[in-house]
């Protein structure tokens, strides 16, 4: 992905059981250094049968780096569930038509 850009993924949460399941969404291990990946909900509730759709972003903002952000499902009463994020970010190709330039000058 070039540093500038964004791209989106999608991660649906269902909930199968007969209650309604309330969880949350925490960064594991988090520096705070790295904020390439966000997610569009943190928290929330899915009705019995129904489900959520979560979308994540990675938006890059330093060239040539790998990012790689692991994240914490946390479902109130005890189940979780771990998945991690990874993307790499790409600088800008930067060409010139000319070896020099000497705006005039000798």
């Amino acid at each position: 992905m070039t540093v500038g850009k964004s791209e989106s993924k999608k991660i649906t949460l269902r909930n199968h059981s007969q209650v309604l399941a309330l969880y949350t969404i925490e960064k594991v291990n988090d520096d705070e250094k790295d904020c390439s990946f966000s997610l569009s909900s943190k928290q929330g509730s899915i009705k019995p049968g129904a489900s959520e759709i979560i979308s994540v972003t990675f938006a890059p903002s330093i060239p040539g780096t790998f990012s790689c952000t692991q994240y914490a499902i946390n479902i109130h009463g005890g189940n979780e569930l771990k998945f991690t994020c990874q993307g790499q970010s790409l600088g800008n190709d930067v060409y010139l038509s000319n070896k020099s330039i000497h705006f005039g000058e000798v």
